[in-house]
């Protein structure tokens, strides 16, 4: 059946659709039924053998039930109805945080309290960097290639003073 919006409800024979081939299946299938023809009959009509005519007179029936199934009523959700309730609900909660931001700015002018100024990482969107620790080893290693005092932090032991042989 074609569904056309606002078009009039078609209902009885006017309504049904298919093919021929599908037309001239469904009547011998409902002679049969009725007892209009034999089953022998039927397959002979449509030039099929009698186990065949039972597989198609059985998928014939699981239509008919298929189709009286009871349907859900109201308006069914497709893919974009849901994709566009959740737009609709994406801009309306932007909306509203906007909102409350500008609310909180009146109440805290209002109060006298100072806005707090965002961090200059977060301001700029860029992370703050970090400032690698050096190793120990590292900073050992400067020392000894330079006249840089060593810091050791009272780790290591003094150092005997080298004796001077003559």
């Amino acid at each position: 059946m074609s569904s056309q919006k606002n078009a009039p409800l078609k209902v009885g024979v006017k309504a049904l659709e298919g093919s021929a081939q599908a037309r001239k299946t469904a009547s011998v299938v409902l002679e049969s039924l009725c007892g209009l023809c034999s089953v022998e009959d039927a397959s002979a009509r449509l030039g099929i053998a009698v186990p065949r005519y039972y597989v198609l007179e059985t998928r014939a029936l699981q239509g008919l039930i298929e189709a009286l199934e009871p349907r859900a009523r109201g308006r069914q959700q497709t893919d974009e109805s849901k994709l566009a309730a959740l737009t609709r609900q994406t801009v309306r909660l932007e909306r509203d945080v906007r909102r409350y931001q500008a609310l909180h700015r009146a109440a805290t002018r209002a109060i006298g309290v100072a806005p707090s100024a965002p961090k200059a990482a977060e301001a700029k969107g860029t992370k703050k960097r970090r400032v690698r620790r050096r190793a120990r080893a590292e900073r050992v290693v400067d020392a000894l290639r330079g006249d840089v005092a060593l810091d050791t932090g009272g780790d290591a032991a003094p150092q005997p003073a080298a004796k001077e042989t003559s």
